[in-house]
């Protein structure tokens, strides 16, 4: 009975990304990466395997609806980065989605805006034609440094992804771009 209720979207990701030839594993809960852009108002559903590639764990994170709020959907990809990132000087960017009318209208450009530490990854983001197109289709992008027990990078999107081969061949853009950023030590 329980099973009819879960929410499927980790599920749902997992088997899109299989069907993309991308190996995805359903991972045991309670794991670390579980935490990582987790808050207070949102739980996570799991995570998701990626023994391959740049990208190695998927966190799907879930708000519950409430009376008048729709429930909220945020996929997080981990990109573990040996670099040496500090807390101090974390970089927290994301997008701003300018549209033909505020609020229901049409996306027609994105620019990266917020603290990017001197490394240029606002600049490079907002000029990359394929990131803007990403951005365009499947929703706002947030990027954050971490130097904790996690040491790497994290890429949010905020919402539910059933992503294309090209939205993965754009992720992975985005990462190349993260993982070959300079960084001060």
């Amino acid at each position: 009975m329980r099973e009819a209720f879960r929410d499927k979207t980790r599920d749902e990701l997992a088997s899109a990304l299989n069907t993309l030839g991308i190996r995805a594993e359903m991972s045991e809960r309670g794991r670390d990466e579980e935490k990582v852009q987790d808050s207070w108002y949102q739980r996570s559903l799991g995570v998701i395997d990626l023994p391959e590639g740049p990208i190695r764990w998927i966190n799907v994170l879930k708000q519950d609806g409430s009376r008048h709020n729709p429930p909220r959907w945020w996929i997080v990809f981990g990109i573990p980065d040996e670099s040496h990132v500090s807390d101090s000087e974390q970089v927290k960017i994301s997008t701003t989605r300018r549209k033909t009318f505020p609020l229901f209208g049409k996306v027609v450009d994105v620019t990266w805006q917020g603290d990017d530490q001197g490394t240029g990854l606002t600049y490079i983001l907002s000029n990359d034609h394929t990131t803007k197109e990403l951005a365009k289709r499947v929703g706002n992008l947030e990027v954050r440094s971490y130097a904790g027990e996690f040491q790497g990078w994290a890429l949010q999107v905020d919402r539910k992804l059933k992503p294309t081969y090209e939205d993965w061949e754009a992720i992975l853009q985005v990462v190349e771009h993260l993982v070959s950023s300079p960084r001060r030590l």
